[in-house]
């Protein structure tokens, strides 16, 4: 009789823990994982060759479907880059508008990752929490928008429209709201043992592994890499505003979700900073440039802004048509995956969800 003990097992892109269409291919020695491969390219549309059958602005809305989690952040994306090939600024009222609604969506988005890893590791009660929490910042979003998940907000040269009247007041109590459950639902965390049993000192990545895998966002900073575009390559107003980019060296499960946990109150922050600016214009300044060429210049940009996942952007070649030539999309989700392996590698079958809900994908950018 054969003494080989190992198997392979298919963990399919069906498997509630997936967050999306891919797969594991693993093989366990009992329940120590061996080995894994990651399979992708389950949810490939086209995205980057779309955009290319279409004129620049009627892109937008189709980035907004990049990843429905946090669809502004990816249709802002795209329009920063339309505007550097057009080589056209926005008015000052739009960039403070931009900061506002991408920090209202980094919050929603780290609302939901979070009720989907709790779920995952098996802290039922706190689907409910964050969920109730992120209803408040999409409630922000839509006052905003007019949209509560793919926005179509942004504009080539600003926002489609200013904020609503005496949105400070509801700035003020959604934001009191919102603090109240964060810290129920981090109590509800941090005194559960289980919770830190099964993320504390759980798929571990060192700092010299983040910057070789080329990771980035929280993934990164968790294992000491202090690096956010927002500071180090500002676009909008960033560089005028002064808040924390939270960073940890622990590098396991727990370090991810802490960095994430104190984004969200850093992201709060910004967006008061960036009120007082947009405060302080009048209330008849533009919030979009209408002075935008019918066609752009032929050359190529690539601009990038700091995603609730991580660097996010769009490289555009334009060959002075109304239509880009080529367009390649920069995705966080492709970067920090790559991870994956080397941190389940070695360790318990059933780490694996913690692990992937540490690293936050989500599919639909992945893919693309």
């Amino acid at each position: 009789m054969s003494e080989k003990t190992e198997m392979n097992l298919f963990m399919g892109p069906q498997h509630p823990s997936m967050h999306g269409l891919w797969s594991i291919r693993l093989t366990i020695d009992g329940e120590t994982i061996v080995d894994a491969d990651s399979q992708i390219g389950y949810l490939h549309r086209g995205y980057e060759k779309l955009l290319t059958n279409r004129k620049y602005d009627q892109g937008i809305p189709i980035c907004d479907r990049l990843c429905y989690v946090e669809s502004h952040s990816w249709s802002t994306a795209y329009t920063h880059s339309i505007e550097g090939v057009y080589q056209v600024e926005i008015p000052d009222k739009a960039k403070w508008l931009r900061i506002i609604t991408l920090e209202l969506q980094r919050i929603a988005s780290h609302c939901l990752w979070l009720a989907a890893m709790s779920v995952d590791i098996g802290a039922l009660t706190m689907l409910i929490y964050p969920m109730n929490a992120r209803e408040i910042i999409l409630n922000m979003l839509e006052m905003i928008t007019g949209a509560r998940m793919t926005y179509n907000y942004v504009r080539i040269g600003g926002v489609w429209a200013d904020l609503p009247p005496n949105f400070e007041k509801r700035m003020d109590a959604s934001f009191e709201e919102f603090n109240r459950l964060h810290f129920e639902f981090l109590d509800l965390l941090e005194e559960a043992q289980i919770f830190r049993i099964r993320t504390q000192g759980i798929g571990t990545l060192t700092r010299e592994e983040a910057l070789d895998f080329g990771t980035v966002g929280p993934v990164a900073r968790a294992s000491g890499v202090d690096f956010d575009v927002r500071r180090d390559d500002p676009y909008f107003g960033y560089d005028e505003l002064d808040f924390r980019v939270v960073v940890r060296h622990e590098g396991d499960c727990y370090a991810r979700y802490r960095v994430r946990l104190e984004e969200m109150q850093e992201s709060i922050n910004i967006c008061w900073q960036a009120w007082d600016k947009y405060n302080a214009l009048k209330a008849t300044d533009p919030y979009r440039n209408m002075d935008i060429p019918r066609r752009p210049p032929k050359g190529e940009v690539y601009r990038r802004i700091e995603t609730g996942r991580g660097e996010g952007g769009f490289f555009i070649v334009s060959e002075g048509k109304d239509t880009p030539y080529r367009v390649r999309i920069k995705s966080p989700v492709f970067n920090n995956l790559r991870t994956l392996t080397p941190l389940i590698v070695g360790g318990k079958l059933a780490d694996i969800p913690a692990v992937m809900g540490s690293i936050d994908l989500c599919v639909g950018d992945l893919d693309r």
